[in-house]
């Protein structure tokens, strides 16, 4: 379970922000990817050297995996868990063959906008090989934003490869794009305005206290009503000028859908939960990340590293609370 949201600032910067949430413990590191690092792709004969920098928190199953990042041209990439809808294919001789989990690290060492993204995922075929930490092939669905602020979602389905311009800047898990944006229609009478009295048999009836023209957005923690949820608050915050107000709109948006512990338990009875929650501004190659136990935002510019190496710098994250004081 993830939810993201793309957000725009009335100065022209752009981000994708995202949580994180999944039943399995990720305990990520910090990793910066230098140009020359020889990443690994467990179907291709050699590792890709000379690639684009690029940034995220990471898990190391083999290498660095990321499930969002940002590279040093400021283009941004997610991945959601897509279960029960995505659709992989067999190697094919030929083709660019990568598995589900890699797809991330592949966009963002190789391309720097939206435009290449789409002309790439003509080229790739995304194999129904396993993710070596779960056992099978993880099913997954991407968000993509480059620089301009240009977005799509790609969906692997039965019916083949869909590519979405992400206009409404939202995404949740399963189901597709396309039913999220039909489930829309359930909602289009909530409002943050206030529900004005009614009058009815010479009586005035009138709304409990603020907030009556949300009534009917969902508080459950389903795919569809995060959806919802999150693109109302998007919809309805107030635009703002600068980074760090933009920073501030996206975590507030995605606060909305933060999921604590215990309050869904998988099947197979397990915590799924909002590990982390990444912001990523695409303009300033900058990366904000805070942790489930850790409510501080941390700030990771990648230009404040050496681009040039060999080497994947990974630092340990804040996991413990920290508070601030006032004397």
């Amino acid at each position: 379970m993830c939810t993201s949201v793309s957000l725009k600032s009335r100065d022209d910067l752009h981000l994708l922000a995202r949580t994180m949430d999944f039943s399995y413990d990720l305990s990520p590191e910090m990793t910066i990817i230098q140009r020359d690092y020889p990443l690994k792709f467990g179907l291709l004969d050699q590792p890709l050297t000379n690639h684009f920098a690029f940034l995220g928190l990471s898990k190391n199953i083999g290498d660095h995996i990321m499930a969002d990042g940002l590279n040093e041209h400021g283009l941004a990439a997610a991945v959601l868990y897509f279960e029960g809808y995505a659709h992989y294919n067999d190697q094919k001789e030929g083709a660019l063959n990568l598995m589900s989990h890699e797809i991330v690290n592949w966009i963002l060492a190789s391309y720097t906008s939206i435009e290449e993204v789409i002309e790439a995922f003509g080229r790739i075929n995304i194999t129904n090989d396993a993710n070596p930490m779960l056992g099978i092939a993880s099913p997954l669905h991407w968000v993509f934003t480059d620089a301009t602020g240009r977005s799509i979602i790609v969906e692997p389905l039965k019916d083949g490869l869909k590519i979405h311009e992400n206009k409404l800047g939202v995404m949740a898990n399963s189901p597709d794009y396309d039913w999220h944006k039909t489930n829309i229609r359930n909602y289009i009478g909530v409002n943050p305005k206030q529900v004005e009295p009614v009058e009815l048999f010479e009586e005035t009836f009138k709304p409990f206290g603020q907030g009556s023209g949300t009534f009917g957005l969902p508080g459950d923690y389903s795919p569809p009503s995060r959806f919802i949820r999150t693109l109302f608050a998007k919809l309805t915050r107030v635009p703002n000028y600068g980074e760090e107000d933009l920073v501030n709109s996206a975590y507030h948006i995605l606060s909305g859908v933060d999921i604590m512990k215990g309050s869904v338990v998988t099947q197979r009875n397990s915590l799924d939960y909002t590990q982390y929650t990444t912001c990523m501004m695409t303009n300033t190659c900058t990366y904000y990340f805070k942790m489930y136990n850790n409510s501080q935002i941390v700030r990771v510019n990648l230009n404040d590293y050496t681009l040039d190496g060999q080497d994947a710098l990974s630092h340990p994250v804040p996991t413990q609370q920290v508070f601030g004081s006032i004397k």
